[in-house]
């Protein structure tokens, strides 16, 4: 039997099962296990599976599930990771299905998550929460300053849980083109603290992101503006652009002729070209 067969008969098995039995208005205990377990199942199947091959109504339908597993107080950590890791890859299809979780209450839902004291749980919570940073509600979620600490916390987090600060930061940097969010940033005491670690840490996928994040906060002008300058970022964009300044070598080469992996030397120019235009904007 073909393989894409048997997985969408597996998914569609458990489907069958998690709709006749959360139907039922009193599950017993056992029910409640089964309902867990083939939640589990649909979870396991998506994690990998590409959700194109599924119908529109079938991507719409494991919604609900996924988001009730994460939420379960019963569910193991394994159990809300690999549901989190699907409901990231079914939100990258289309934005009727990140629609969709926002109205099954997945905001409330991932952020919780992010509380877990399982590592990789935070962060595949986080990183779901950044594949909908499209949506307004979320917008609106990162523009509360109490909220937003916990954000700048993860993005400042990166010797502890790298993956995670990686994706805290991404989010950040993303969202950070809305004026209310670019508030919200400014307005957390580690703001500069998070500026300066990520800038100094000498991990180009995170130094990326907080100049991404910087040159959004400069184009709002205001506060958030001054914000920046007070942080001392310009002056760090400025020395780090002028110790690549060198017209014997072409920055694309900068990387290559450093001896850094494939990424970096993809990120290097970037970073430059981007710290350039930080000091201009400055």
């Amino acid at each position: 039997m073909n393989i894409s067969l048997t997985i969408l008969l597996f998914f569609l098995s458990a489907n069958a099962i998690i709709i006749i039995l959360t139907n039922k208005e009193y599950p017993s205990d056992i029910e409640k296990r089964t309902i867990r377990s083939a939640e589990h199942c649909v979870a396991k199947i998506l994690v990998s599976t590409n959700p194109g091959l599924l119908t529109v109504s079938q991507r719409m339908g494991v919604i609900k599930p996924l988001i009730r597993l994460i939420r379960d107080h019963d569910s193991t950590d394994l159990q809300r990771f690999e549901a989190l890791l699907s409901l990231t890859n079914v939100a990258s299809h289309g934005h009727e299905v990140r629609e969709r979780i926002i109205a099954e209450k997945g905001v409330s839902t991932l952020s919780y998550a992010m509380f877990s004291d399982h590592s990789m749980v935070r962060t595949a919570a986080t990183e779901s929460i950044c594949n909908l940073v499209s949506c307004p509600e979320v917008i609106h979620h990162l523009s509360d300053p109490e909220r937003m600490k916990i954000w700048v916390a993860f993005a400042s987090d990166f010797n502890e849980n790298y993956e995670c600060s990686r994706a805290a930061a991404g989010c950040l940097a993303e969202a950070s083109c809305d004026p209310g969010v670019a508030d919200s940033i400014i307005q957390t005491k580690r703001f500069e603290e998070m500026v300066r670690s990520l800038l100094e840490c000498g991990r180009l996928e995170l130094m990326h992101r907080v100049l991404v994040l910087l040159l959004n906060l400069l184009s709002h002008g205001g506060m958030c503006r001054e914000r920046v300058l007070a942080s001392g970022s310009v002056a760090f964009c400025d020395a780090y652009a002028a110790s690549f300044h060198d017209k014997s070598t072409p920055e694309q080469g900068l990387g290559e002729s450093l001896g850094i992996n494939e990424l970096d030397q993809r990120l290097l120019p970037v970073t430059v070209n981007l710290a350039k235009e930080i000091v201009r904007s400055g």
